[in-house]
């Protein structure tokens, strides 16, 4: 049988409940024998100073302990008249007298410990001021050892000793029923503990599951591909976050799932451009519309090209979003490497009647640990971007600065520009600028997504801006190794 953890919990706080309140009765009778046996030994021993006292008197007029050694009628009189329990006017009296006192009244039970008389004669000892045996208990030497001693005084002077038996375990009828009634006192008390425990504890457990059942309800609609269900926080626990966490990891997969769904519409659309201009040129063959020729073999080259871009870009951000490109990590200086790569562009460049302008900082103790194939792939793909959407007359501008931690590179074109709510989303994969997704004057729109993929493999950033010059500013910092 599988427990659910409902009665796992329940019976976690039952035990727990029950194990303190076992602990708290074995503790209280402990706590109770321990302070009745003192309450005992304390009585014991005021009626032993109250003998003591009486002897004083009796050795007073005696003038010795003759009087009582070997009466013993006389020695259980003292006793009896010493109780705490005998009335006033039935104490003292002949010494022959050996009326049994009255019994005491009686207290409600279960509220005063017993106040009855008890028989300690057998337990009492006298001695004289040599400390030799008078009249009591056995005298031998092993019960001498453990002997509670009271001296008895007489005009300042010690004139004999009082000696009490103690005992080890209770046996007087009226302790034993008062030990009786609190033990059921405190049986009483631990069993309502427990049935307290037992009733608070169906409602702690359904409010302790109550978040939990709502994280099993969540996680089954999320396996369903609900991906819009969210759970309600009500605690501030480590439920409560976990709760929160849920409902963050569901808005993350209902966000992935729509950019999948927008992934796919993007690819789709994408790649149907191509492959319908190639479809359209290879039936206008077929059916002799057009000749084959020079012009017609490189238009569908043309369109061949792109399609393979398209798709070697796509394998080039797959690989890079699950960490499979090949990083082969150098220290190298990226103002070479960016030189290189803008001189690969200045002829297209101006070609199409733009105007370059670079800035650069080169310092030879510049280094980045870094792939120097990447970083010309990320200076390519921004060059290329900003030769794409920049208007003639325009201009491109790079500049590059070293600080102390980091180099700053900027890639800047003047117009046309993107709007502001535009800019953070230019990053994103099949994003492109233009709502008619003209392809002549644009790519696919994944050359700024690779880009960052690229950056934030080397633990830089990559931000997009408006620019001075009217267009679009990218900006990049990547972290420094400096060469001593």
């Amino acid at each position: 049988m599988k427990f659910r953890i409902r009665h796992k919990l329940f019976a976690t706080l039952l035990l727990t409940s029950v194990i303190v309140a076992a602990g708290f009765f074995f503790f209280l009778q402990w706590s109770f024998d321990r302070g009745f046996l003192n309450y005992v030994k304390s009585q014991e021993l005021e009626q032993l100073d109250r003998l003591a006292v009486q002897l004083t008197g009796y050795y007073d007029n005696k003038g010795g302990w003759q009087f009582v050694a070997q009466n013993h009628p006389l020695w259980q009189k003292m006793h009896r008249d010493t109780s705490p329990n005998r009335p006033v006017e039935e104490r003292g009296g002949h010494e022959q007298d050996m009326a049994l006192p009255s019994p005491p009244p009686q207290s409600p039970p279960g509220i005063l410990p017993p106040r009855a008389p008890r028989d300690l004669g057998p337990r009492i000892v006298l001695f004289d001021v040599d400390r030799k045996w008078v009249i009591g208990g056995p005298p031998d030497e092993a019960i001498r050892r453990n002997l509670t001693m009271r001296s008895i005084t007489h005009e300042g002077e010690t004139i004999g000793y009082l000696g009490l038996i103690p005992f080890t375990e209770l046996s007087h009828s009226g302790d034993l029923l008062f030990v009786e009634q609190q033990t059921e006192s405190f049986v009483l008390i631990t069993i309502l503990m427990v049935g307290l425990s037992l009733l608070l504890t169906f409602p702690v457990t359904s409010h302790l599951l109550r978040p939990i059942n709502s994280l099993t309800d969540g996680t089954r609609k999320l396996i369903a591909g609900h991906f819009k269900t969210r759970i309600p926080v009500t605690t501030g626990d480590e439920l409560g976050r976990l709760s929160d966490d849920f409902n963050i990891l569901a808005m993350t997969l209902e966000k992935n799932e729509k950019n999948r769904q927008l992934w796919v519409a993007d690819i789709s659309h994408e790649l149907r451009t191509p492959l319908a201009v190639l479809r359209g040129e290879v039936e206008a063959l077929q059916d002799g519309i057009r000749q084959p020729g020079p012009e017609t073999i490189a238009a569908l080259h043309g369109e061949i090209i792109h399609l393979e871009r398209i798709v070697n870009d796509l394998y080039e951000l797959t690989m890079s979003d699950i960490g499979a490109l090949n990083y082969k990590r150098v220290e190298v200086n990226p103002a070479g490497i960016l030189i290189g790569t803008i001189e690969l562009f200045e002829q297209r460049v101006s070609q199409k009647g733009l105007e370059l302008i670079t800035d650069l900082n080169i310092d030879d103790s510049c280094s980045l640990l870094a792939d120097p194939d990447r970083l010309q792939q990320l200076f390519s793909n921004l060059l290329e971007n900003s030769l794409r959407y920049t208007d003639a007359p325009g201009k491109i501008k790079v500049n590059l600065e070293v600080g102390k931690e980091l180099v700053s590179i900027n890639f800047q074109d003047s117009s046309p520009g993107v709007t502001p709510a535009q800019l953070p989303r230019l990053f994103d994969r099949l994003y492109r600028v233009e709502g008619s997704r003209n392809r002549d004057t644009g790519g696919a729109g994944l050359g700024l997504a690779i880009c960052k993929n690229i950056v934030d493999a080397h633990q830089g950033t990559i931000n997009a801006d408006s620019s001075p010059l009217g267009g679009v500013w990218i900006k990049i910092q990547l972290p420094l190794r400096r060469v001593s």
